[in-house]
């Protein structure tokens, strides 16, 4: 089925971009902190994504592409690092101007020491799987740096992540093999099986899966999420000169 992971990324971005002109929304008037936050934080994640694809930790099945690769990643891969930061981010300034209630001060603190506990136990545990020791390092760093200067869109940053787990089980699901209409199981792709527009050597992973999603995939999710938050909201800040 070629051009299922554009349709993927295409069908996450619809609906946020449509409504980003929408009066009360208008996202498109924090495309100057978004755009720039979002180039500068996909740029790390590409690189990330050429070395664990050029070493077998992931990589992609070419019935499901389009076929043009660009250092390595098809074209769709570069995509996703706009797409669905687009469609998450999209989310969290819908819930700030629509003034959603989010979870209270305390309560985002607690999340955040929690998942930086299980960040630092999942490195400890994990030091040899690449994915989940990059994937958790980074996050702890991350986590121990919003802990550090406490922002005030903290509980609006764990609203959307919770909020938003619900599209990327099924959008990651499809990605990584939650259908059973398309291709024979195959066992050719290293620790893992075919017919899937992702897929992952289990050596490098925990090993432990929600439906067809490696648990990992959760943790990288939240920080591609979280540093795009956090990225446009200092250049927010910036821009209206709430920081140095």
């Amino acid at each position: 089925m070629s051009g299922l992971y554009l349709a993927v990324n295409l069908v996450v971005l619809s609906v946020p971009l449509a409504f980003s002109w929408y009066g009360p929304l208008r996202f498109v008037d924090r495309w100057r902190e978004f755009l720039p936050a979002c180039l500068a934080v996909a740029a790390g994640f590409i690189a990330w994504d050429v070395l664990f694809t050029a070493g077998g930790i992931w990589g992609f099945d070419d019935r499901f592409l389009l076929g043009p690769r660009l250092a390595g990643l098809p074209i769709e891969e570069w995509l996703f690092f706009v797409c669905i930061p687009y469609a998450c981010v999209f989310t969290y300034h819908a819930f700030g101007t629509l003034q959603v209630p989010v979870p209270p001060v305390r309560t985002a603190r607690f999340l955040t020491v929690a998942a930086l506990v299980l960040s630092v136990v999942l490195l400890v545990l994990y030091p040899g799987r690449a994915y989940t020791a990059v994937t958790s390092g980074l996050l702890a760093v991350l986590l121990a740096v919003l802990l550090w200067f406490r922002p005030a869109w903290l509980g609006r940053l764990w609203l959307t992540l919770a909020v938003v787990s619900v599209p990327f089980v099924l959008s990651n699901g499809v990605l990584t093999g939650l259908r059973f209409w398309t291709y024979p199981v195959l066992n050719t792709a290293p620790g893992e099986i075919a017919g899937r527009v992702v897929w992952y050597d289990n050596a490098h992973n925990m090993g432990i899966r929600l439906f067809s999603i490696p648990l990992d995939d959760f943790l990288y999710a939240a920080l591609l999420i979280g540093l795009n938050v956090m990225v446009m909201e200092w250049l927010t800040a910036r821009r209206y000169h709430a920081i140095p």
